[in-house]
């Protein structure tokens, strides 16, 4: 099980944002200034977990709490 804060404050981390920021609500788009960071951060968190995200998966996702559920659900697999 991923623990959720730690996802949190790795997202923080990358995108070189306040923890406080990275909330359930927040969108994505407000917090990348430009789309490849967005594809970048992927990438190091699948690394980083052990995990592998499909564009299907990512199809939806708009927010922190979007992308925090689906890898929440991919690692349970």
């Amino acid at each position: 099980m991923i623990d959720t804060t730690v996802l949190r404050e790795n997202i923080a981390s990358f995108l070189r944002q306040p923890v406080a920021k990275i909330t359930d609500e927040r969108l994505l788009s407000d917090l990348v200034t430009q789309s490849f960071m967005l594809v970048e951060m992927i990438i190091e968190l699948q690394e980083e977990l052990g995990i592998r995200l499909v564009q299907e998966d990512l199809k939806d996702v708009r927010t922190v709490g979007d992308l925090v559920r689906v890898i929440e659900r991919r690692s349970a697999k």
